[in-house]
C-alpha cells in the first residue's frame, strides 16, 4: 500500500465526511410554506420515517461525490502530483506540472460541496433534495393536513367541550350559538381558534411533544399572547356599537391566529400520529367534513395499468391473428406470437401509460396546493386531457417517423400535426382516469357488482377505441397485411382494459 494510496484514502474519507455534513445541514434546512410562514419539514413526520430520508439523502450525495472522484473526476492523479513534489522539494515545478487532468477535480469537488449547500431554485442537487422530501411525504401530510384544518368547519362540538373552553379563557368570549354562525363571522373565527388552541392544550401536557412547543419557527409562545390579547378583543368588540373598519381589522387578525395555531396543530398531529389513517381521524374530529382524498400506494395502480396495456396489446394483436387465419385470409396466414407483439408492448406503453403516470403526478401536486374540498375539478379533467393529447401524439411522432415511415430526419412540428389523430384515445383516457380517481370505491362494494362495472367499462370504452381507430387508421399506408384490422382489433382490448382498469380505492373518513 502505497503512500499515495493512504493520502488519497484519506483525502476520500474527509471529502465524504464534508458531504455527509453538508447534506444533512442542506436537508434540515428546507422549510415548505404553510400559509405565511415557513416550516421545518422534520415536525410533519415520524422521526424514524425524517431520519430514513436524511440518510439516504446523505447517501445518495456521497455516492455521487464516489462516482465523482473515483471514477468521472479522479483525484489520484492530483495527489499523486503533490506527493511527488513534496519529496524532491520541487515545489515550483508542482505549480508548473499543474494541468486540465489535475486541476479539474479539484474544481469539480469544489463545486459539488458548493452545490450541496447552496439554497437556490437554480441548484440542480436541490432538486434531488425535494424529491427525496416528497418520496417520504415529508412536505405533503403537511400541507395537507394545513389545508385541511384552516378550511375545516366545526361540527358536532358538544357543550362540555364548549364549557371546557370557555373555562381556559382569561375572559369568557364564546358563546354557545358562535360554533354555530356562519365561516365569515368573527363569532365563529373566534370560536375556531378557540377549538384548536384547545386540541393544542393537550398535546402541550406531553413530554413527548415539548421540543415543538419550544421550536421558534412555530411560534408558541406568540401564539399563547395573542390568543390570550384576542379574548379581550373579541369581549370588546361584542359589546360596541358595529364597525365595518374594527371589524375587518379584527377579522385579519383573526384569521392570522388561525394559521398559526393550524401550523403547530399540523406539526403535532403528523409528528404524533402513529400512521396515516390516525392523522386523518384526528383531523375529522376537528372538521367533521374534512376527508383525505389522495390516493394510495400509487406505484402499484401506475403497475396496473402498464399490465393492463401489455395484456391487452398480447390480447388484441394474437385474437386478431386468430379470426385473420381462420375467417379473413387463411390463405395468407399472420405468425402467432410474433417479435411484432413485443414491438408493439413497446410502443404503447410510453404511448399510454406514460401520460397516465402524468395524471397521477399532476393530481398529487394539485391537490396538495388544494385549499377547499371539491367533489369534482372539470378544469383539471380538462387540463389532463390536453396533456394527454400532446404526450401520447409526441411519442406516436417519434414511434411512426422511426419505426413505420424509417425517416432518419423529419420535421416535427409538421409530423406532430399529421399524426395529431392517434392522441384522440390518450386524451379521453386521461381525463377519465383523472375523473375517476374522484370516484373512490367503497370496501364494501360485492365482487359482482365489481365485475359487471369492470365489464361495462371494458366493452364501452373498447368501443369507443374501435370508432375512433377506425377514423386513425383510415389513410394509413398498408405495408403488412390487414395492418388496420389488427390495430383496431388490439386498440379494442387495450383502452377496453385501461377503462376497467380505472377503479381507485382513497381514504374517505367521512363516508
Amino acid at each position: 500500500m502505497t503512500v499515495e494510496f493512504l493520502i488519497n484514502l484519506v483525502v476520500q474519507i474527509l471529502g465524504t465526511g464534508a458531504v455527509f455534513f453538508l447534506a444533512y445541514r442542506s436537508f434540515q434546512k428546507r422549510r415548505i410554506q404553510l400559509g405565511n410562514e415557513p416550516t421545518l419539514p422534520e415536525y410533519f413526520v415520524r422521526r424514524s420515517i425524517y431520519w430514513v430520508g436524511i440518510a439516504s439523502y446523505c447517501t445518495l450525495m456521497a455516492v455521487l461525490y464516489g462516482l465523482l472522484t473515483w471514477l468521472w473526476l479522479p483525484l489520484a492523479p492530483l495527489v499523486t502530483l503533490i506527493v511527488k513534489n513534496l519529496r524532491s522539494g520541487e515545489l515550483v515545478n508542482l505549480l508548473n506540472s499543474l494541468d486540465g487532468s489535475t486541476i479539474m477535480p479539484l474544481i469539480a469537488v469544489g463545486l459539488f460541496l458548493f452545490f450541496i449547500a447552496w439554497e437556490s431554485k437554480f441548484n440542480p442537487l436541490l432538486v434531488l433534495r425535494d424529491s427525496i422530501h416528497d418520496a417520504f411525504a415529508i412536505p405533503t401530510k403537511a400541507v395537507e393536513v394545513y389545508n385541511a384544518l384552516i378550511t375545516s368547519r366545526l361540527s358536532a362540538v358538544d357543550d362540555g367541550l364548549k364549557a371546557q373552553i370557555n373555562n381556559r379563557l382569561l375572559v369568557p368570549s364564546v358563546d354557545p350559538g358562535d360554533f354555530e354562525k356562519s365561516s365569515a363571522t368573527v363569532e365563529y373565527k373566534w370560536a375556531h381558534n378557540c377549538l384548536l388552541f384547545d386540541q393544542i392544550q393537550n398535546y402541550a401536557n406531553q413530554s413527548s411533544f415539548r421540543r415543538l412547543f419550544s421550536e421558534p419557527s412555530l411560534k408558541w409562545g406568540e401564539i399563547c399572547i395573542s390568543y390570550n390579547a384576542m379574548s379581550e378583543k373579541v369581549v370588546v368588540w361584542k359589546k360596541a356599537e358595529p364597525h365595518y373598519t374594527k371589524t375587518v381589522n379584527l377579522i385579519k387578525e383573526l384569521d392570522h391566529l388561525t394559521g398559526l395555531l393550524c401550523r403547530l396543530l399540523a406539526s403535532l398531529v403528523v409528528f404524533g400520529s402513529a400512521s396515516e389513517n390516525e392523522i386523518w381521524a384526528n383531523v375529522k374530529q376537528l372538521g367533521g367534513n374534512v376527508h383525505e382524498t389522495r390516493l394510495k400506494h400509487t406505484y402499484k395502480y401506475i403497475l396496473q395499468f402498464t399490465a393492463a396495456t401489455a395484456i391487452g396489446v398480447m390480447l388484441g394483436r394474437e385474437i386478431s391473428v386468430l379470426l385473420h387465419n381462420a375467417f379473413l385470409f387463411p390463405d395468407k396466414p399472420l405468425a402467432h406470437f410474433s417479435y411484432t407483439t413485443l414491438r408493439w408492448i413497446a410502443y404503447a406503453i410510453p404511448m399510454w401509460v406514460l401520460p397516465i403516470a402524468l395524471v397521477f403526478i399532476s393530481r398529487t401536486l394539485a391537490f396538495r396546493h388544494q385549499r377547499e374540498q371539491s367533489d369534482r375539478s372539470y378544469g383539471f379533467y380538462m387540463t389532463m386531457m390536453i396533456v394527454g393529447f400532446i404526450v401520447s401524439t409526441s411519442v406516436s411522432t417519434f414511434v411512426l417517423e422511426l419505426t413505420f415511415y424509417h425517416r432518419e430526419s423529419f420535421d416535427f412540428l409538421e409530423s406532430f400535426i399529421q399524426h395529431m389523430r392517434w392522441g384522440i384515445l390518450p386524451a379521453l383516457v386521461c381525463g377519465f382516469v383523472a375523473y375517476r380517481m374522484d370516484t373512490p370505491v367503497s370496501e364494501s362494494e360485492s365482487l359482482g357488482k365489481l365485475i359487471t362495472d369492470a365489464a361495462l367499462r371494458f366493452l364501452g370504452w373498447g368501443s369507443v377505441a374501435v370508432i375512433i381507430m377506425l377514423y386513425a387508421t383510415d389513410d394509413l399506408i398498408i405495408q403488412k397485411t390487414n395492418l388496420r384490422f389488427t390495430l383496431v382489433v388490439t386498440a379494442f382490448f387495450v383502452i377496453g382494459l385501461l377503462g376497467a382498469s380505472a377503479r381507485f380505492k382513497t381514504a374517505r373518513l367521512d363516508d
